[in-house]
């Protein structure tokens, strides 16, 4: 209760100092209201008031009065390049070099110009220009402090953190008491594990800079990922203290309390943000991310309807809010007819762009959001039959065949339009389905006496788990939502193949001893990072018999749908080392029937080793399953391949042969010539395990050297680092 009544104080004293900060700024914004009607105002007048917007991270309004300062003088070079500033700020990075060479025109090549220049090519992905920028003003200023920012920022690009540390030590040399350079050393010493240094360099900070917001602020983010809340608090308390306005501070405070579980308070904090701007989409996610740890279900997923509303391209708090409808409303609940048109409408837009992979995608998430949706269930039948799946695409259609019913005429002398055309969709979908059920006659399920949709295909059984990292992210919870997603995501076309059992663990032994005693084959170690503009997500995969590492993953993924892309990269990657396993489900003289097929990438004539039921186990280190000569019983090659069985020849048995239903099998070897027809569909290499046993896997190549081959690139660090001023 005390910490509760120490927040609202707080949070008091802010309002009633925002509310003289905003008192003050209404009446600064009045007066220049006035200036500017004022068709008197000089150049230097309007010059001066894009000053005041910019100094208070008003960038479209500074923008505007430093262009009618143009309007006035367009030789004002000061003008262009204030102008050029603000365009970075808003991302607008190819218009920030353009004004840059105006201000260049008519004041030459200022240091600051050409640095400014160089920043917002490295933003353009211009490496090698932004670096020969950089070095041209070291040549003609070696003290230059600014230039020597931008090739550690290069640095912090490529993943060369040590490289960056020594730019940015540097520049600390010509100004030992460079506020930029002392926070830029912290965060990098942190994230090479130098705690102590990083340590040393805040408290230098804190010392000579005790009045700037920035240094108490990466002051609390360095005690919170140390785990001292406690202190991180404090220092985010001092920094919001400094400066009310600061609303990165408040969103690292949310994430603070959400670390330590005081979830009231961080929606106490969501709700001060979202009074002062409503469009602050991560607010609205941390606030129905801590309503869903209290159980307040329904509020939670009526706080994230918002944010979506606000933001509708946030994936991840999309996907966090249909995390909690699949989990927390029931299967007719109305509402989610809704829902799923958002994934419907989204696969039809993919559809015209013929993106196959995201088009399943999108039609499989509005199925699972609501199964009786018709269009997304008639949409991802036709993809089936497209890929050849008419076993899988009857089942589909007899769904909605199921579902549907002939419409009742109010006047069967003369119906309506509308109610011809949905008695004659009805009768053709009766007209489909009993045409294709008669074609299914002669298919191996009616041979062999099996429905092949519900047999239990699992291959593989894989623990995903996920540690948090506290950092001012947009997302926090993103590791866990990841992997929950993931998890769904591995539902394949009709069966799964690969099951995952997502948890959240401290560490690496939580994990392994979790794994191991739940006799899984492998498990995972997930973590997330992002900013504004891209997503990166790291597994490393392990032996859950061992405990040795198997693989590691890391997707990074920018633009719109990256957090989607990232992860169907991350399933894609991990079926790409699983080997293909199956079992035998019959037998009749030499002909064994299997259940594995078309839809899980088979051919014809693609070989099979028998493994004596119980013996195969996974490697001890590396990729791979363990069996020895004398565990081999014969071999199979596929004769016939259905979509969910196949049927295969028996050889090389022996003299005793001791082949039996339940025996496994392992890919040894694909044929290396298929004709089209039989080729495996996108469809099925993207949803089963790939891996024959004799094939090597490709070593990875790392463009990183010495103490920086263990660093991966973290943007969020790069991030906080060029948010400093």
């Amino acid at each position: 209760m005390k910490k509760k009544s120490n927040l609202s104080f707080v949070l008091g004293f802010i309002i009633f100092s925002l509310c003289g900060t905003f008192y003050a700024e209404v009446n600064t914004f009045s007066k220049t209201k006035a200036f500017a009607e004022n068709s008197s105002m000089t150049a230097t007048q309007l010059y001066n008031s894009g000053l005041e917007y910019y100094d208070n991270k008003e960038w479209w309004q500074a923008s505007e009065k430093f262009q009618e300062a143009l309007q006035k003088n367009n030789a004002y070079a000061d003008a262009w390049y204030m102008l050029s500033k603000c365009s970075y700020e808003l991302n607008q990075f190819d218009l920030c070099a353009s004004y840059i060479e105006n201000a260049q025109k008519y004041s030459g090549e200022k240091p600051e110009y050409v640095n400014l220049k160089a920043f917002s090519y490295i933003s353009l992905g211009k490496f090698t220009e932004s670096e020969n920028l950089f070095n041209s003003v070291l040549k003609k200023y070696p003290n230059n402090i600014e230039a020597r920012f931008g090739l550690a920022e290069l640095n912090l690009f490529s993943g060369k953190l040590t490289s960056a540390e020594l730019f940015y030590k540097d520049a600390l040399k010509r100004e030992p008491l460079n506020v930029k350079a002392l926070l830029s050393l912290a965060l990098v010493s942190t994230e090479l594990e130098k705690k102590e240094l990083a340590q040393s360099y805040i408290n230098k900070a804190l010392q000579s800079h005790a009045n700037n917001e920035e240094v108490y602020f990466i002051a609390s983010y360095l005690a919170a990922m140390n785990g001292d809340f406690s202190e991180a608090e404090k220092k985010c308390l001092m920094a919001v203290t400094v400066n009310p306005n600061y609303d990165s501070a408040y969103e690292l405070l949310g994430t603070i309390y959400f670390a330590q579980g005081r979830y009231q308070d961080v929606i106490d904090i969501a709700d001060f943000r979202i009074n002062r701007n409503r469009n602050l989409a991560e607010a609205w996610f941390i606030k129905g991310l801590a309503l869903e740890k209290l159980e307040r279900f329904e509020e939670s997923i009526d706080t994230w309807q918002t944010g979506l509303d606000v933001d509708p391209t946030d994936e991840i708090m999309r996907s966090a809010f249909e995390l909690s409808v699949l989990k927390n409303t029931d299967l007719e609940d109305a509402r989610r007819k809704v829902w799923a048109s958002y994934h419907v409408k989204k696969g039809q837009e993919y559809q015209k762009k013929y993106l196959g992979l995201q088009v399943r995608y999108e039609y499989q998430t509005a199925l699972k959001i609501n199964p009786k949706n018709k269009t997304a269930r008639q949409a991802f039948a036709e993809i089936l039959y497209n890929d050849g799946f008419n076993e899988n695409y009857l089942e589909q259609i007899k769904f909605v065949h199921e579902n549907s019913s002939m419409p009742e005429y109010q006047n069967k002398n003369s119906p309506t339009d509308a109610e011809e055309a949905k008695a004659a969709k009805y009768i053709k979908l009766s007209d489909t389905v009993e045409g294709f059920e008669s074609l299914m006659e002669n298919t191996l399920a009616k041979k062999w006496d099996i429905n092949p949709f519900y047999l239990d295909k699992t291959r593989w059984n894989i623990g995903i788990y996920y540690m948090e990292k506290v950092e001012p992210l947009y997302h926090p919870d993103i590791a866990r939502i990841a992997s929950e997603e993931l998890r769904l995501m591995f539902q394949g076309i009709s069966s799964t193949n690969v099951r995952l059992y997502p948890e959240k663990v401290k560490g690496y032994a939580d994990a392994y001893k979790n794994a191991h005693d739940k006799k899984l084959d492998y498990f995972i170690i997930m973590t997330g990072d992002e900013t504004d503009r891209d997503v990166k997500i790291d597994a490393v995969m392990y032996s859950a018999r061992t405990g040795t590492k198997t693989d590691d993953f890391s997707v990074y993924r920018t633009g719109n749908e990256r957090f989607s892309g990232a992860l169907l990269r991350l399933r894609k990657d991990i079926l790409s080392i699983l080997p293909v396993r199956a079992k035998i489900l019959n037998r009749s003289v030499n002909e064994l029937l299997l259940d594995i097929g078309k839809s899980e990438g088979m051919i014809k004539n693609a070989e099979f080793a028998v493994i004596k039921k119980g013996i195969l186990k996974t490697s001890d280190t590396g990729v791979g399953l363990v069996y020895t000569d004398q565990d081999v019983l014969g071999k199979v090659t596929l004769s016939k391949v259905s979509e969910e069985i196949s049927e295969g020849i028996l050889s090389d048995t022996g003299f005793y042969d001791r082949v039996n239903s339940g025996d496994e099998l392992i890919l040894v070897k694909m044929p290396e010539k298929a004709d089209s027809k039989d080729a495996p569909s996108e469809a099925s290499l993207d949803t089963s395990p790939q891996k024959a046993e004799k094939e090597v896997k490709e070593e990875k190549v790392s463009p990183l050297k010495g103490a920086d081959l263990e660093i991966t690139r973290t943007p969020s660090l790069i991030k906080m680092i060029r948010e400093l001023n």
